[in-house]
C-alpha cells in the first residue's frame, strides 16, 4: 500500500502514530487533491450554515438532478429492450431470427457493454461526466434509428453490440454524479427514485400504438420512435446536467461549499481527474470488489431472462400481441415498488437508527420475495393463467435488492480511480449475467421455459449467500478499524479529507452494510 501524508498536518498524537503504523501516509501532490478541496473549510465560524439552509438547497438539487438521472436510467432500460416489443410485430420473421438467434440478439447488447465497461470508466474519469453522456446518447439514438432499417441477423448483432458500448458509461456516470452531490445517508432515497422499472410505461403504450400502424413492418417504428426520443433527451442532458458541484452554474459559491461540507464526513471525496494505477490495483485486490462482482452476476440472471422473454411468455398464455405489450406494464410497476420499498426502507433505517446497519437486510428481503414468486412461476401449471401472470409480475421484485446493492458498492468505495474501476467491474458482472441468462430460455421450451425459471431460482439462493458474506466482511473490517483509530468519533480529519484516498488507505473510513 502506498504511503499517504497530508503536507498541512503537524504534531501527531499517540493515536495518530498508531494510525500511521497501520495506514502509512505519503506526502501528497496536487494530483492527490480532490477538486472540492478548495471549498472544504469555507463554512466555519460566522460562515456556518443552519440545517434549514441545507434542506432548502437539497430540494433545489433534487428538483434538478433526480429527474435527469431518472430518465437517463429509464431511457437506457427502454432502448435496450425495444427488441422484446418488436418481437411481437414480426421482428423475428422479417430479420431471419430463427432458432435461438433471438436470444443472441438479446445477448449481443451485453457483449458491447462488457467490452466497453473498463474503457468507459476511463473516459468517465478523463472527461466531464455530463458532456460525455450527451455525446454518447446522441450516437446511441442514431444507432437505434439505424436498427429500424436492419434486415438480417449479422446487421442486428453489430448494431446491438454498438448500442451496448454506447450505454456503458450511462449508469456508472449516474452513480458518480449521485455520489458528488449527496452523502451516503441521503443516497438510498435518491437512488430508489432514480432507478425504477417505469420504462415499460413508455414501451407499453408505444408498442400498443404501433399495432394500429398500417403495413407489415410495424416493428421498425419502435426503433425510430425510441431513437428520436433519445436524441432529444441527449440535448436536455447537455443543457441541464452539471459535470460536478464545483462547475455547476445553478448553485452559488456558498451552496457549493455546503454540498461539499455535507460530503466531508463520508470520506468519499467528489472527483479527481488524475488516473492512479495503485488505486486500480487495489480495486482488483479488494475482497469486497469480488463479492459484489459475484452478487451482481447472480442477481442479474432474472433481469437478463425476463426482460427479453416476458412479452413472449405473456403472449404464450394466449393473449394477442397488442394486449401482451400492455400486460408487460405491471412488470415495471412491480420493479418500481420494489425499488421504492427497499431503498425507502434503507433511508428510513439510516434516519431513525443511524447506528444500525440494515442495507443487506433489505437486499435479502427483496430476494426472498422474488424467490417465492419464481417458485410459483416454476411450479404452476400452464393453464393457470392468472396465477402465472401474477407470479411473473412478482418475480420482478429483484430490482430493489439490485439497486440497494449498487448503492452499497458506491458508499463503500473511496478514491476516484478506484470508484470508476469498481463500477466498471460491477457492470462487467451485470453484462456477463445478461449474456448468460437468455441462453437458459430455450425456444423449444416455450412458453413455460422451465430451464430459465430454474436458473432464476438458483440465482436468488446464490445472491443471498454472497451478500451475507459481503456484510460479514464489512462488519469485521469496521471492528478492526474501531480498535486502532484514535479519532473515530471526530468529524473533520485534516490528514485525509479530500485527499482522494481509497477506503483501504483511509483509517477513518467506515463501511455500510
Amino acid at each position: 500500500m502506498s504511503d499517504i501524508k497530508d503536507a498541512h498536518h503537524s504534531a501527531s498524537s499517540a493515536a495518530d502514530v498508531e494510525v500511521a503504523t497501520s495506514f502509512p501516509i505519503h506526502k501528497g501532490t496536487s494530483s492527490d487533491v480532490d477538486i472540492a478541496a478548495s471549498y472544504a473549510d469555507q463554512l466555519t465560524g460566522e460562515n456556518a450554515y443552519p440545517e434549514k439552509e441545507w434542506t432548502r438547497l437539497r430540494w433545489k438539487l433534487d428538483l434538478r438532478l433526480v429527474p435527469l438521472l431518472w430518465f437517463n436510467v429509464t431511457l437506457g432500460a427502454m432502448d435496450k429492450v425495444t427488441t422484446a416489443t418488436a418481437a411481437l410485430y414480426g421482428f423475428r420473421a422479417d430479420t431471419g431470427l430463427t432458432g435461438n438467434r433471438y436470444s443472441w440478439v438479446g445477448s449481443a447488447f451485453y457483449f458491447g457493454y462488457l467490452f466497453w465497461c473498463l474503457p468507459s470508466g476511463s473516459l468517465l474519469q478523463r472527461f466531464p461526466v455530463a458532456k460525455l453522456m450527451f455525446f454518447v446518447q446522441i450516437l446511441w439514438g442514431c444507432i437505434l434509428i439505424g436498427t429500424g432499417f436492419a434486415n438480417n441477423f449479422p446487421t442486428l448483432i453489430a448494431l446491438r453490440v454498438l448500442l451496448g458500448m454506447l450505454e456503458a458509461p450511462i449508469v456508472p456516470g449516474n452513480f458518480l454524479v449521485l455520489g458528488m452531490w449527496y452523502s451516503r445517508r441521503e443516497q438510498p432515497l435518491r437512488l430508489g427514485l432514480m432507478y425504477t422499472g417505469l420504462s415499460v410505461c413508455f414501451t407499453g403504450p408505444i408498442g400498443w400504438g404501433i399495432g394500429f400502424l398500417a403495413g407489415e413492418h410495424q416493428w421498425r417504428a419502435m426503433f425510430w420512435i425510441t431513437g428520436g426520443m433519445t436524441i432529444v433527451w441527449a440535448c436536455v442532458v447537455g443543457l441541464f446536467l452539471p459535470d460536478n458541484p464545483v462547475k455547476a452554474k445553478f448553485v452559488t459559491e456558498r451552496q457549493k461549499a455546503i454540498v461539499i461540507d455535507r460530503l466531508r464526513a463520508d470520506q468519499t471525496g467528489v472527483e479527481n481527474k488524475s488516473f492512479k494505477k495503485e488505486q486500480m490495483i487495489e480495486a482488483f485486490l479488494d475482497p469486497k470488489t469480488w463479492l459484489m462482482f459475484l452478487f451482481n452476476i447472480w442477481i442479474s440472471i432474472p433481469n437478463g431472462g425476463l426482460t427479453n422473454f416476458a412479452p413472449l411468455v405473456i403472449k404464450g398464455l394466449g393473449y394477442t400481441s397488442q394486449r401482451s405489450t400492455l400486460l408487460t406494464m405491471p412488470t415495471g410497476i412491480m420493479q418500481t415498488m420494489s425499488s421504492y420499498m427497499c431503498n425507502g426502507g434503507v433511508f428510513l433505517c439510516a434516519k431513525y437508527f443511524p447506528q444500525k446497519h440494515c442495507r443487506t437486510g433489505w437486499v435479502m428481503f427483496g430476494i426472498v420475495v422474488g424467490l417465492i414468486a419464481a417458485v410459483f412461476l416454476y411450479a404452476l401449471p400452464l393453464n393457470n393463467y392468472n396465477g402465472r401472470l401474477a407470479a411473473l409480475y412478482m418475480s420482478y421484485f429483484y430490482l430493489g435488492p439490485y439497486i440497494v446493492a449498487l448503492g452499497i458498492n458506491t458508499a463503500n468505495t473511496a478514491g476516484h480511480t478506484k470508484k470508476v474501476t469498481t463500477n466498471a467491474l460491477v457492470f462487467i458482472a451485470y453484462c456477463v449475467s445478461n449474456i448468460i441468462a437468455p441462453q437458459f430460455f430455450k425456444a423449444t421450451q416455450a412458453p413455460l421455459y422451465p430451464l430459465g425459471m430454474g436458473a432464476i431460482l438458483a440465482s436468488y439462493v446464490l445472491s443471498m449467500i454472497t451478500i451475507a458474506m459481503y456484510a460479514a466482511y464489512c462488519w469485521w473490517e469496521n471492528r478492526r478499524r474501531d480498535a486502532i483509530d484514535g479519532q473515530k468519533d471526530v468529524r473533520v480529519h485534516h490528514d485525509t479529507d479530500f485527499r482522494d484516498l481509497t477506503d483501504k488507505q483511509n483509517i477513518h473510513f467506515r463501511y455500510v452494510w
